[in-house]
């Protein structure tokens, strides 16, 4: 696989401190041709969960060989693993600590490595700044064409850290999910996919339910419903999305990471 001399960083570090950009330089130290593309920094502060649906729902927009770094680590400078996945003709980086769990579950698997190869490092490590001292000189390494097997020894998928990704159930009366993320706008992405969705006749929709609220349509965008109304939409992931236009469905309903949203069928219209 050619690669792409990219690298995309997505963290939980925010604006105001200088993290991000000593990654940055930290890559351009051992690679000055690299192309960094910031995904985000606004990740919120050890939210794993977040780390892993951001990274699953961006990376396909990027060109195959890109590196993609994600440091959301709270467990920084204890003894877990870095680990560099290959998937979908793409590079992964990340802490083993369930970052990549979405990728995984797509098995689309090309490769796992432990990160080991401590020649990539600096000189001095500190004990809480790996992404800076450890992922960031991999991933420069990487991004030039260095191949998987230079960082360290192949483990399997099993090895890994897997999180309690929330599963969708579907039967005959329809399809129960979860709340998978909150953004800043307020919006409300489950784990329901349009795909889940066509398995079910148009005709026989009963209404979609997320809290003490009910949704009776999916809209096409958000401005298909007066201001300040609750809708559902299905976003540009392909999720099914619960918004409020020009509010925060997330203040409206209460709802938080974890809960359930579920899409009741008719069956006597069926």
């Amino acid at each position: 696989m050619k690669r792409a001399n990219l690298i995309t960083l997505t963290t939980d570090f925010g604006y105001a401190d200088p993290f991000a950009g000593q990654i940055k330089g930290a890559i351009l130290r051992r690679n000055m041709g690299a192309r960094i593309i910031d995904l985000t920094h606004a990740i919120e502060p050890h939210n794993v969960l977040g780390g892993a649906v951001t990274i699953r729902s961006s990376y396909q927009y990027f060109p195959h060989g890109t590196v993609h770094m994600v440091v959301v680590d709270p467990g920084v400078g204890t003894q877990r693993l870095i680990l560099v996945l290959m998937a979908d003709d793409h590079i992964f980086i990340a802490p083993d600590n369930g970052t990549l769990s979405l990728i995984m579950r797509d098995k689309n698997i090309q490769a796992v490595h432990r990160v080991a190869n401590s020649s990539l490092f600096p000189a001095e490590i500190s004990a809480t700044f790996h992404g800076r001292d450890i992922m960031a000189p991999v991933a420069a390494a990487l991004a030039a064409g260095m191949t998987l097997d230079q960082v360290g020894p192949a483990i399997t998928v099993q090895e890994c850290v897997q999180l309690d990704i929330p599963l969708t159930h579907l039967d005959e009366n329809g399809i129960t999910g979860r709340v998978i993320s909150i953004d800043r706008f307020g919006n409300i992405r489950s784990t329901i996919t349009s795909a889940n969705l066509s398995r079910y006749q148009p005709a026989s929709f009963a209404g979609i339910f997320i809290g003490a609220h009910q949704i009776n349509a999916i809209s096409a965008t958000y401005g298909d419903r007066p201001a300040g109304e609750l809708l559902a939409v299905i976003d540009s992931a392909g999720q099914l999305e619960i918004a409020v236009n020009r509010g925060s469905a997330a203040a409206l309903t209460g709802c938080k990471i974890g809960d359930p949203v579920s899409v009741l069928m008719d069956r006597e219209k069926e």
